[in-house]
């Protein structure tokens, strides 16, 4: 009864700084980024009521909360979070503050089942609401032996990339289309872990971005459009520098748009520097498994 109250406690207040937000605000994203917080907030706050009665790990940055099944890679997923947490910061220049919450599913079916989807959904992380949600090694990884566990769970493992995933909503507050989140996220995992994901062996054309921004889960090549996030995110970074990213995540941070941000901090629009993106970056980058740099 108390669960049923709260989730239409929740509901109300999202409709309700949604639409309070868009009274004040309307030439920019700004009530996108006013209310996106507060409405960040509650959910953590709410699927943090959810998992109470879960089995739990704390350290200096994250709770980790896990069933009784994962105690045994609990510390590790703690750990790798740890690890993480510093140089992905220093690399968006953002500190969350507080603990954040670190959710550990047994199983693929467990994890689908939080966002409705069929239980075979290969996913092994997800971010959403404020919260980080890793799938267990014991799910994955093959090996039996503690320390090859380790050694594939922090290379390979969800923990970096989800964790940036926390960063950019953080920082740029909501305000960020998916293929750039996926680029960010990407990049900051490579620098991390040295891990990068295939590409695709069937490219015939870049995406173009309108498209990536309507429509990212349902383009039809999804190694195509994972590889061009990160690839345009590379260029962007190769070209202007790290800093460069850091104040375009701000400037959306302060309801800008993308085409306002990039105008701003890189001094030419969005269309323009797709053109140069695609001008300057081979086809071919996409259908091989390198790294971009």
């Amino acid at each position: 009864m108390f669960q049923a109250w709260w989730q239409v406690f929740l509901i109300f207040c999202l409709i309700f700084l949604v639409l309070t937000g868009g009274l004040f605000f309307s030439q920019t994203e700004l009530p996108r980024t006013v209310t996106y917080g507060l409405m960040r907030q509650l959910i953590a706050g709410y699927t943090a009521w959810q998992t109470r009665g879960w089995a739990s790990l704390t350290s200096t940055h994250f709770i980790l909360r896990y069933q009784p099944g994962d105690a045994d890679v609990a510390p590790l997923v703690l750990e790798t979070a740890e690890a993480a947490y510093e140089p992905a910061s220093r690399l968006l220049g953002y500190r969350p503050g507080g603990k954040l919450l670190i959710l550990l599913y047994p199983d693929r079916a467990s994890l689908a089942r939080q966002f409705g989807w069929p239980a075979s959904e290969g996913a092994m992380g997800v971010y959403w609401g404020g919260v980080v949600r890793v799938l267990s090694p014991h799910d994955w990884v093959e090996s039996q032996d503690p320390s090859e566990v380790a050694a594939i769970f922090k290379t390979a493992g969800p923990v970096a990339h989800e964790f940036t995933h926390l960063l950019v909503d953080m920082k740029a507050r909501g305000n960020y289309p998916r293929w750039l989140t996926e680029g960010v996220a990407q990049e900051v995992e490579r620098r991390l872990t040295g891990f990068t994901m295939p590409g695709s062996d069937r490219a015939q054309a870049w995406y173009p971005l309108k498209d990536m921004d309507r429509g990212f889960d349902s383009l039809p090549d999804q190694s195509l459009a994972y590889r061009q996030s990160w690839l345009i995110v590379d260029f962007l970074v190769r070209e202007r520098g790290i800093t460069t990213l850091r104040q375009l995540l701000a400037s959306l941070g302060e309801g800008d748009t993308l085409d306002q941000a990039f105008r701003q901090v890189l001094g030419l629009s969005l269309d323009d520097f797709e053109r140069n993106f695609k001008k300057s970056v081979p086809l071919e980058r996409a259908r091989v498994s390198l790294p971009a740099g």
